[in-house]
């Protein structure tokens, strides 16, 4: 009789900002839904909390901003662009904001929103890093 278990080991994947930054995110339809304009961090600890997508205007103008959680992205090694499990016409209506108006750093209520309507479960409640 075996007592052994399974460990599954994850590496760290280190990446530079500037290969992260510009990138083309698509949906799982293949959309064009943004680029990756910025990233959110939570000071504390040092995480990625949001990948900040831009989408929509013409010229910068009338875009609007979109964070999204970091563990809702992926991309496969080796590839430019990331991929979000949504569909554009949902991501269209997840929270955004302005260029100007960012959501508070202190409203953990809006960014808990942010969260739920992509289903991911906050860092800071114990969800995936």
């Amino acid at each position: 009789m075996s007592f052994a278990s399974q460990v599954t080991v994850v590496y760290p994947r280190m990446e530079m900002l500037d290969r992260i930054l510009g990138s083309s995110v698509k949906s799982v339809a293949e959309e064009h839904l943004g680029v990756i304009d910025s990233l959110m961090i939570d000071t504390s600890s040092g995480l990625v909390t949001f990948g900040v997508i831009s989408s929509g205007g013409i010229l910068g103008l009338g875009e609007k901003y979109f964070p999204v959680p970091w563990q809702a992205l992926s991309r496969e090694p080796g590839q430019d662009e990331y991929t979000l499990k949504v569909r554009e016409e949902t991501f269209k209506n997840a929270p955004s904001f302005d260029r100007g108006n960012p959501p508070r750093s202190d409203d953990l209520t809006w960014f808990e929103r942010v969260y739920h309507f992509y289903g991911v479960e906050p860092v800071w409640e114990g969800g995936a890093r």
